[in-house]
């Protein structure tokens, strides 16, 4: 095995710019940028994603993702990928919601070059999620647990996220995230992410951490993120 995060056997999903069930609602966007530093088994990378997702209406939601990897100390190693996918929500009662997602994903960057997991496949994602204001503070908040499959002809890969987020103060939010996979190839990795953001109007400025816990390969990274709504 060489690298984690794409370039060995350890799948690594790459961006995770949002998660959940929500929508966009009826013409809005949700756009992101983000850069990531890592080192990865002791060598350095550089990740870019690009993130977008459009509200076609208030139950459909269209996501296209792009993104790519650069190694410094290594020579023709570098890996890029894409993802669009399509998001309906199904339930909604209250502070809950649920919605499924599907479409097209490919590239090293997502899955690894071992077993075909860089060739074009498909991903689906069961999503439910709650969301309301805290009674102490009278703070925002947010939960999901995302359940995704994504198939690259022999390549399978599981995939469990999970995240909790709150305003702690106005306009500055505090993101926590979970996770784990697993997959052919006995693929398995755990990850931990925490963010903390600040709100501008329609933007939002973000700097976080994020660290792989399962011990089949060191990976550490900080990333700052910029987004805005429109």
């Amino acid at each position: 095995m060489a690298l984690g995060g794409g370039l060995g056997l350890s799948p690594v999903f790459g961006g995770d710019a949002i998660a959940g069930p929500w929508g966009q609602g009826a013409g809005r966007t949700y756009a992101e940028i983000a850069v990531l530093g890592q080192r990865i088994d002791g060598v350095g990378a550089v990740r870019g994603e690009l993130y977008a997702e459009y509200g076609v209406s208030d139950k459909w939601t269209v996501i296209g993702q792009a993104e790519g990897v650069r190694f410094p100390q290594l020579s023709g190693q570098d890996q890029y990928a894409y993802r669009a996918t399509v998001r309906r929500q199904i339930w909604q009662k209250g502070r809950f919601t649920a919605a499924l997602e599907g479409g097209v994903v490919g590239g090293e960057a997502i899955g690894g070059t071992i077993g075909g997991c860089d060739s074009v496949g498909g991903e689906a994602r069961l999503s439910v999620g709650a969301a309301g204001r805290t009674r102490r503070a009278d703070r925002n908040w947010f939960a999901f647990a995302d359940a995704i499959v994504r198939e690259h002809g022999n390549c399978r890969r599981q995939r469990l996220e999970l995240g909790y987020g709150q305003e702690v103060i106005p306009k500055w939010w505090s993101v926590n995230k979970v996770y784990v996979e697993t997959g052919t190839g006995d693929a398995r990795s755990i990850k931990l992410d925490s963010k903390i953001s600040r709100t501008f109007g329609r933007n939002e400025l973000g700097l976080g951490y994020r660290q792989e816990v399962s011990g089949r390969f060191r990976e550490i990274g900080v990333v700052v993120s910029l987004v805005r709504r429109f």
